[in-house]
């Protein structure tokens, strides 16, 4: 009887001394009003902007990718930091770029701890969604709790795909 009360004890402490990832999801108020069908990723955004911009086209989207968006800035004379301009977006957008994607994060040990994700609309540069993401922890880093409950990098972009995903579908069959 106490060994099963010292396990019953054991367990709980295992479980509330873990917790999940977690996101928090920001979109512009308005729903879209138009169909995002190409996406780009943007210069800076790393092998987790890769990995996100390989589940998003798993998921049925265009990407361009880093390669591409830096050659469309340079046919047009445009440096990196400009595509951040009216004149970087109308270039994306003359292109059939709905929307392009910065991404950033934190590692630890070669694993993502932490994320940041911007969806800004070329037509006006207009913020409308934005992702943070906090991979899971599980006890004492390194530990086997700790190693069971983090994500690496393709679970990570996944679940972050999967919520864009969810945001830049819910506009109307609206082409622009």
């Amino acid at each position: 009887m106490k060994i099963k009360i010292v396990i019953v004890t054991l367990t709980f402490l295992l479980i509330s001394g873990c917790a999940g990832s977690k996101m928090s999801v920001i979109q512009n108020t308005k729903s879209l009003s138009f169909t995002v069908n190409r996406i780009a990723i943007a210069p800076g955004s790393g092998p987790f902007g890769d990995a996100i911009g390989v589940e998003l086209f798993n998921i049925g989207f265009q990407v361009v990718d880093v390669n591409q968006t830096i050659a469309i800035a340079g046919r047009e004379g445009l440096k990196e930091f400009e595509l951040y301009t009216p004149k970087g977006y109308a270039t994306l957008r003359g292109e059939g770029i709905d929307v392009v994607i910065t991404a950033k994060t934190v590692d630890v040990a070669g694993t993502p701890e932490s994320a940041s994700v911007r969806v800004i609309d070329t037509a006006n540069g207009n913020l409308l969604a934005g992702i943070t993401w906090q991979n899971a922890w599980g006890g004492k880093r390194g530990s086997m709790a700790d190693r069971t409950m983090r994500k690496n990098l393709s679970e990570a972009a996944q679940d972050i795909a999967k919520e864009l995903s969810n945001r830049l579908r819910s506009g109307s069959d609206v082409k622009r």
